[in-house]
């Protein structure tokens, strides 16, 4: 009997160490199967954010967890500097940047391999050419002190603004700054005149700046869109669509400033209700059946295939890129928004 008690006892414990090991291989085979999977908590996809309305949107989704409500793991990077999230997605930190549609166009020519698979929004607003009272008009400008970071939507908006008022860059006295510079620049009067986007452009007008010209006179040149490296594409097709579904639920409750989602925003932005209130203005928030519209090819500035076109002609005559892609619709995927 003792024998057999201590048998048992022998086979218990080794049932017991077989059970344990074979749960620690299947817990360690679960942890390596997430580290290679993006999306998930172990490898979340790793988003650039820069300071825009829309953009902002992305700490709303998060907040109210539709991310999570979608089993996908995200994780918000924020850059204060729009063009240092540029070099960081370019140079593989990120897996996914908010990115204006024309900025795209440079490092799609220089051969970085991504695709545009969503429109967050246009702008309406957001983007400005603010300027002080002596300055009436664009004629104006003529001599003036104008500043903006060059190589970014905003210099190559400046450029057109110049460009439908028949002057150039030459005609005003311009100066390279990043927009985080240039705002406090414009305020403190070092420059007449500065290209900039909210939030900074609320700033500069409500300490006392004129808005001379906006996206509101060029609706539909300026789109907000998420770009997603085609690694990850390729790999965790999975992810990328459980993002762009999180985007479609949250574009509504943002659209309609419900107040749960008004108050996860600008607690990941660090603004007030009324300061975003205001940023959102300035846009117009694209949901599916807009993505859906955008997406297809047309003839006018509400096809995002032409206003990549336009826009790389322009950036062309300007000397901005050495040449305009063969068929820049092909930095596009739709297949996330149907």
């Amino acid at each position: 009997m003792r024998r057999f008690l201590i048998s048992g006892i022998l086979l218990a414990v080794i049932f017991f160490i077989g059970c344990r090991d074979k749960g620690e291989v299947q817990a360690a085979a679960k942890g390596a199967k997430e580290a290679a999977t993006k999306g998930t908590e172990g490898n979340p996809f790793v988003l650039g954010v820069s300071p825009m309305s829309g953009w902002y949107g992305w700490y709303g989704i998060e907040g109210t967890g539709i991310f999570k409500e979608n089993g996908v793991s995200v994780k918000i990077q924020f850059f204060p500097v729009y063009s240092d999230s540029l070099t960081a997605f370019y140079s593989g930190q990120l897996d996914g940047i908010c990115i204006a549609a024309s900025d795209a166009i440079a490092p799609f020519n220089e051969g970085v391999d991504f695709k545009i698979v969503l429109v967050n929004d246009n702008s309406f607003g957001a983007d400005g050419l603010v300027v002080h009272d002596d300055v009436k008009s664009i004629a104006d400008l003529k001599g003036k002190s104008v500043s903006t970071e060059i190589g970014t939507l905003e210099h190559m908006f400046l450029l057109k603004i110049l460009e439908d008022n028949g002057m150039t860059i030459d005609d005003v006295n311009f100066s390279n700054m990043t927009i985080n510079d240039a705002g406090p620049a414009f305020i403190a009067n070092s420059v007449d005149a500065a290209v900039l986007w909210e939030p900074t452009l609320s700033t500069a007008i409500a300490s006392g700046g004129k808005l001379l010209y906006s996206t509101k006179e060029t609706p539909g040149l300026i789109p907000d869109t998420l770009a997603v490296s085609s690694k990850v594409l390729a790999e965790n097709r999975d992810a990328v669509q459980k993002i762009v579904d999180s985007w479609f639920q949250g574009v509504g409750k943002l659209s309609r400033r419900e107040p749960g989602m008004m108050a996860a925003v600008c607690r990941g932005a660090e603004l007030s209700t009324d300061e975003y209130t205001i940023m959102l203005d300035g846009v117009t928030l694209f949901d599916k059946e807009m993505n859906q519209k955008t997406f297809k090819e047309g003839t006018d500035f509400t096809s995002l295939s032409f206003t990549l076109q336009k826009s790389a002609e322009f950036l062309k005559a300007t000397g901005m890129i050495d040449k305009v892609p063969d068929n820049v619709a092909r930095i596009l995927d739709d297949s996330f928004i149907q």
